[in-house]
């Protein structure tokens, strides 16, 4: 239970098959604090957007229903909000790593209050790198700012659906704040994580957010450190990409083919790797997409695989 009793509990059941929508309802008789929406599947943005629309309350906060959260975590934000006039709060977290139970503490090294420019200035590159800046369930934002400007989750993408959503919430916000501590336990399972399978269109909503971002850095006079903090994230994020294409062994050569060069060609990725320092591994890789050697990307990263499955072995 959480420490702040003035709530408004929305819980959206995205066409649950099990007993979650039975167990839901019976939570909601015995508190009137939550409500139950019950609606056909159609993916995490979906739901949130029905939350969204759902909600009256001043804040909103987004939970996913398999993570951890603090007693605390809306009192000592909500708190945060009120004395900073904040439209957001961003506050830590942990990754909680299933697969090998290790847990990783993730809190920003200072706590910060301010305007959009100030933010922009002193925090984003850090944020971005910290990963604070893309998750929505390390948020506290402001109801109004979300229903004064229409701002909604993407369905069209299963990933990178929250890094537009945050992008437009900080290209809106007047005033943001950053609580240092840690409230929220974020459960990592690679073996169905998102991060791990691959989907046709996810470079597609990686190079929107990119696009989006640098519309955000644009917005502001001295932004080269800022640009620099997307486009490493841009770069490491494709290569986890051209890995995921190049090992995946249900995927046909001609596909493999197709979808690395349709990554590798794509003009805002190669303007971005001319200016971010690579070493190493990565360095080849970035000659190789550069001179498109498709096939000789596939072989480096499937041979690191099989030499890693055999010392498993």
């Amino acid at each position: 239970m959480q420490t702040y009793a003035n709530l408004e509990v929305i819980y959206v059941d995205d066409g649950s098959t099990d007993q979650t929508g039975i167990i839901l309802d019976e939570t909601a008789t015995e508190d009137d604090r939550f409500r139950v929406i019950h609606k056909e599947n159609g993916g995490v943005s979906a739901a949130r957007n029905t939350g969204i629309k759902a909600a009256t309350g001043e804040y909103l906060i987004f939970f996913d229903a398999d993570d951890e959260v603090t007693p605390e975590v809306i009192q000592d934000n909500v708190d945060v909000a009120i004395t900073s006039g904040a439209d957001v709060v961003l506050f830590g977290f942990w990754y909680f790593n299933v697969d090998c139970k290790e847990e990783k503490v993730n809190e920003f090294p200072v706590s910060f209050s301010g305007t959009r420019e100030e933010f922009f200035t002193q925090c984003v590159s850090e944020a971005v790198d910290r990963e604070f800046f893309n998750a929505p369930w390390n948020k506290l934002i402001k109801g109004k700012l979300i229903s004064d400007n229409g701002l909604c989750f993407d369905t069209r993408y299963s990933l990178y659906e929250d890094n537009l959503f945050a992008t437009d919430v900080f290209i809106h916000a007047e005033r943001i704040a950053i609580n240092p501590k840690a409230y929220y336990r974020y459960f990592l399972r690679s073996s169905g994580s998102l991060l791990t399978r691959f989907h046709d269109n996810i470079f597609e909503g990686l190079t929107l957010f990119y696009d989006r971002a640098m519309e955000y850095c644009r917005g502001f006079d001295r932004n080269e450190a800022q640009i620099h903090s997307f486009e490493r994230m841009y770069v490491t994020h494709t290569y986890t990409f051209l890995k995921q294409i190049s090992c995946n062994r249900e995927l046909t050569p001609q596909r493999k083919k197709e979808l690395l060069q349709s990554i590798c060609e794509e003009e805002k990725l190669q303007k971005a790797l001319a200016h971010v320092e690579l070493k190493g591994r990565k360095r080849i890789i970035r000659y190789l997409i550069r001179r498109k050697q498709y096939h000789m990307i596939e072989m480096l990263y499937c041979s690191r695989s099989k030499f890693f499955d055999q010392r498993k072995a």
